[in-house]
């Protein structure tokens, strides 16, 4: 598929209590309620909640305890093996039967056909085709509809409420997949949206991290899929050993912020519980040259990690999972000066001080 363009409209996340997690990423996160589809509003098998920040739209769902029909199915499956995660990456199309049977005559894996849902206030259309193991592509147009969201959303006014909005965008979606797993879907994600492997870090002397990575981009670089498999799956790895525990997909959304150490200190005071890393890795950037123009004690005061590409820069930080079972998390990153990479220094130097932290132990 070649020159179409895409965004995300909204990405779909199914989880044992929606409504928790709505409250929470409200809250902590300072997201806004934009609508719902529960059993206030006469949903009889799911509820949804339709959150937003800046340009950033999540639907939480998950599924009524008793609750019969394809629907809650759908969601009830997806978490007796996820628990909780990403189950749809939706994209907005202006002609999604078109989209849907490019991306099919391609080699795309359809799971929902194009279908209307119209009410009084429009219709939204929608498609679908497989993405990993237990997630999908969605291809949506709503720009015939007036309402909240979508048909059987209502407006979402909830009294909970808060101040301050840090994230900006979605910045990319990373996955982690099996051995020889990275090129199929590199591959794949061409045949489907278009896209184009931007970025191999591949296996290398310089690679001393475990896995082999894949960033593939649309040309408008509106989306960005991050693949990461490991290097080798009979050694031991992080990836390796999230898939041995887990299962592969969907590892975690990278959110956009505008200034990463001011959004840490406001989340932080919400009672966001933030990755932390080792003292070594800050110790390792205090020796090197490159980093002699950044303030190394700020950034491990607020536990930050950097990587750096001439001036250009990128700031990350890690939120720690966001459910009981620590496979799906978030990230949320600073791109300085016009920063396109994805951190393989950083990474190696992370995998260097954990070393460093073993050997003093």
């Amino acid at each position: 598929m070649k020159n179409k363009s895409f965004r995300i409209d909204y990405i779909e996340i199914y989880t044992p209590m929606a409504k928790a997690l709505a409250y929470w990423h409200v809250q902590a996160l300072g997201f806004k309620p934009v609508a719902k589809m529960n059993a206030e509003t006469g949903a009889a098998t799911v509820a949804s909640y339709v959150l937003k920040s800046n340009d950033v739209q999540l639907v939480l769902t998950s599924a009524y305890p008793t609750a019969q029909g394809p629907a809650a199915r759908e969601v009830e499956s997806y978490i007796s093996q996820q628990y909780c995660g990403v189950k749809r990456i939706a994209l907005y199309t202006d002609d999604v039967k078109s989209a849907f049977q490019e991306s099919i005559a391609n080699g795309g894996i359809p799971l929902k056909l194009p279908a209307v849902a119209e009410d009084a206030h429009g219709w939204v259309e929608e498609a679908a085709v497989k993405l990993y193991d237990n997630s999908e592509i969605t291809f949506v147009n709503r720009s015939a509809y007036r309402g909240a969201f979508k048909p059987g959303y209502h407006p979402d006014s909830a009294a909970w409420q808060t101040e301050g909005q840090w994230l900006q965008a979605v910045d990319h979606v990373a996955a982690e997949v099996r051995s020889n797993e990275a090129a199929y879907w590199t591959n794949y994600l061409t045949a489907v949206i278009g896209s184009s492997m931007v970025q191999n870090i591949g296996r290398s002397a310089e690679n001393r991290t475990g896995m082999i990575l894949n960033i593939n981009q649309t040309d408008d670089q509106q989306l960005t899929f991050v693949i990461a498999e490991p290097e080798n799956c009979l050694l031991p790895s992080k990836v390796q050993d999230n898939i041995n525990k887990f299962g592969p997909g969907i590892h975690h959304l990278a959110f956009s912020t505008e200034d990463l150490q001011q959004t840490v200190l406001a989340l932080s005071a919400k009672g966001v519980d933030f990755v932390r890393f080792p003292a070594a890795y800050y110790e390792l950037l205090r020796n090197d040259e490159d980093f002699r123009m950044i303030d190394i004690d700020a950034l491990e005061e607020k536990g930050i990690i950097i990587d750096k590409e001439g001036d250009a820069f990128l700031l990350q930080k890690f939120i720690k999972p966001i459910s009981d079972r620590p496979f799906f998390i978030y990230e949320l990153v600073q791109r300085v000066n016009g920063y396109s990479g994805f951190a393989l220094r950083n990474i190696n130097v992370l995998k260097k001080a954990e070393e460093i932290e073993i050997l003093q132990r």
